[in-house]
C-alpha cells in the first residue's frame, strides 16, 4: 500500500516540476499579446507624454498623446523592434489632450518590441524628459 501512495506522490511531483520547469523555459509565451505604454519622464501633475503600441496582432497601431497640463511642450513617441528597419516616431502636436494619428505597425510574433515616450519643444530634436524604453513580446 505504501508503494502505490509513494508512486502516486511522484507521479504528481514529476507532473509539476515539468509544468513549473515549461513556464519558467518559455517566458514569451507567457508575456505575448500585452500592450506596451511608456511615459515621459515629467511628474504626472506636469504635461506629460505616453506612448502606446496595442500588440493586437501583427498589424498594431501604435501612437503616442500629449497629457497633463498644458507646458507647450509637444508629445514623441518611438517604437522599434527587433529585426526591424529601424525606429519608427509619431509626434502629437496638437497641445495637451491630443493623439497623434495611430499607425499600424507590422511586427511578426515573437519578436522583441520596445517604446519610448518623450518631449520637445517643437518639431525637431533635442528631445527632453525622455522615460525609459518599455519593452515585450509581440504577440500572433
Amino acid at each position: 500500500m505504501l508503494r502505490k501512495k509513494s508512486r502516486w506522490f511522484g507521479g504528481a511531483l514529476m507532473a509539476m516540476v515539468l509544468t513549473v520547469a515549461g513556464l519558467v523555459a518559455a517566458p514569451g509565451a507567457a508575456q505575448a499579446a500585452s500592450p506596451i505604454t511608456a511615459f515621459s519622464a515629467d511628474d504626472y501633475m506636469s504635461g506629460y507624454a505616453w506612448a502606446a503600441w496595442s500588440n493586437t496582432g501583427q498589424y498594431s497601431t501604435f501612437k503616442v498623446c500629449d497629457d497633463g497640463a498644458p507646458d507647450s511642450h509637444r508629445a514623441v513617441g518611438y517604437i522599434t523592434w527587433e529585426g526591424g528597419p529601424g525606429t519608427i516616431s509619431r509626434q502629437a502636436a496638437g497641445g495637451t489632450g491630443t493623439c497623434s494619428t495611430p499607425v499600424n505597425v507590422f511586427i511578426p510574433a515573437g519578436k522583441w518590441v520596445k517604446v519610448r515616450a518623450c518631449e520637445r519643444n517643437g518639431p525637431e530634436i533635442p528631445d527632453l524628459a525622455c522615460g525609459s524604453w518599455r519593452q515585450g513580446i509581440s504577440g500572433s
